[in-house]
C-alpha cells in the first residue's frame, strides 16, 4: 500500500472539519446557556472565530481530494466518476460546503443582529421568540452538517473495502 502526503494532508483538513465542527456544536451549547447578552454575543463571536478554520479545511479537502482522486486512478482503467462511492462522497461533500457557506453565517448574523437589538431597547417577545428560532435553527444546521460528514466519512470506508465498485 503506497501512503502519499496527498492522503496525510486530507486527514489533516478532515481533523480540521471536525475541530470546527465539535467546537461549533460546544459554543452552541454555551451560548444557549448563557443569560447575560453581552456573553452571549461574546460566545458569538468566539464561534465566528472558529468558524474561520473552516474554509482552510475545506480548502485542503478539495486539493489533497484532487490529488488522491489522481493518485487512485493512475495505472488503472477506472476513472473516478465510474466509482459510484465517490461520485456520491464529492456530492454530500458539496452540499456540505454549500451548506457551511450559506446557511450557518447566514444564521449567525441574524441571531447578532436580534441580540444586538435586545441590548439596545427592553426585550420584546418577538425578538425573544425570533432569537427561539435562530437557535433551533443553528442547531439543525449543526445536526445536519454532522450528518453530511458522517455520511462522507461512511462513504470513504465503503470504498476502501474489498469492491470499492460495489456501490
Amino acid at each position: 500500500m503506497r501512503v502519499s502526503i496527498s492522503f496525510f494532508l486530507h486527514l489533516m483538513g478532515f481533523g480540521l472539519m471536525v475541530t470546527t465542527l465539535v467546537a461549533g456544536l460546544v459554543l452552541e451549547r454555551k451560548f444557549r446557556a448563557e443569560q447575560e447578552l453581552n456573553l452571549k454575543l461574546y460566545v458569538a463571536g468566539l464561534a465566528r472565530t472558529m468558524g474561520l478554520l473552516s474554509p482552510f479545511a475545506v480548502l485542503l479537502l478539495l486539493i489533497t481530494g484532487i490529488g488522491n482522486i489522481f493518485n487512485r486512478s493512475a495505472g488503472t482503467s477506472v476513472s473516478w466518476y465510474q466509482e459510484g462511492w465517490l461520485v456520491a462522497k464529492i456530492m454530500f461533500f458539496v452540499i456540505l460546503l454549500l451548506n457551511g457557506m450559506f446557511y450557518g453565517p447566514r444564521i449567525s448574523r441574524s441571531r447578532t443582529k436580534v441580540i444586538r437589538s435586545l441590548q439596545e431597547d427592553t426585550p420584546q417577545a418577538e425578538a425573544v421568540k425570533t432569537l427561539a428560532s435562530l437557535n433551533r435553527q443553528m442547531t439543525l444546521f449543526y445536526l445536519v452538517q454532522t450528518l453530511l460528514l458522517l455520511i462522507i466519512v461512511y462513504l470513504s470506508l465503503l470504498g476502501t473495502g474489498k469492491h470499492p465498485g460495489a456501490f
